[in-house]
């Protein structure tokens, strides 16, 4: 019924669609062809799945949308990040405009050296790139270092550090909270004396600076854009707290 209003009042006569939606698109051919004696056409591609099989589309869990306030750039550039090692080439021969040589040679990077995610990072960076643009693309690699000790998080501008911590996860603490209630409440530990021994063999961090001291209050010097603060326990768990004001 879409495609024959659309050929009505626009003279529309060709639909494209995923191939998923074959017998959608062939009956609207049909319906223009019977009741309007029409002529028009449907032009169906391959399905782009996961690795699991099911459909990149917004009634999919995990979706992941052009929209920058639904998908942060951070977001954005860290779900092609995770792509698994199944599907990455696909993707990039789909989405990059990457030569078949250049793809070819990630492919043997993949398959060889496959802790490296060399063809994840090209995949994230040239989609990211396509949508958000190099300096966007840019700012979410610096945040994703900086999160995990290797930057400096105070270079982050606001918006790329609130994406950012959307993803990572977090909490809010009040006024004068100490450094294992920000722990706790960033849920990179589940209790306080959790984040007590984390501080005592010193694997606690407040914006990527040791900490030593589980007495240790924030402070507003420690508030990154007068809000935030990242707390990371050892390497790899990282969150981020928000001071209400």
């Amino acid at each position: 019924m879409d495609f024959r209003e659309l050929y009505r009042r626009h003279g529309v006569t060709l639909q494209t669609g995923g191939s998923d939606q074959w017998g959608n698109l062939t009956a609207g051919v049909d319906l223009i062809r019977r009741s309007d004696q029409g002529k028009a056409h449907a032009l169906a591609t391959p399905l782009l799945t996961k690795a699991d099989g099911t459909k990149f589309g917004k009634t999919e869990s995990g979706t992941v949308w052009l929209d920058p306030e639904l998908t942060s750039p951070y977001a954005f550039h860290q779900f092609f990040l995770n792509a698994e090692d199944a599907m990455v080439i696909d993707y990039l021969k789909v989405f990059s405009f990457r030569s078949r040589e250049e793809i070819e040679a990630l492919e043997e990077s993949r398959d060889e050296a496959p802790y490296k995610r060399e063809a994840q990072r090209a995949l994230a960076d040239d989609v990211t790139d396509l949508v958000h643009g190099v300096e966007q693309r840019q700012a979410a690699v610096a945040a994703a270092a900086a999160l995990f000790g290797r930057g400096e998080l105070r270079e982050l501008d606001a918006p790329t550090l609130e994406g950012a911590s959307r993803e990572v996860g977090g909490g809010e603490v009040g006024p004068g909270a100490t450094i294992v209630d920000a722990m706790v409440a960033a849920g990179v530990v589940k209790s306080k004396g959790e984040a007590r021994r984390a501080i005592t063999e010193g694997g606690a961090y407040l914006n990527n600076a040791k900490v030593a001291d589980p007495e240790q209050q924030l402070t507003p010097d420690d508030l990154l854009h007068g809000r935030h603060a990242v707390v990371r326990r050892g390497r790899k768990t990282v969150g981020v707290v928000t001071v209400a004001q």
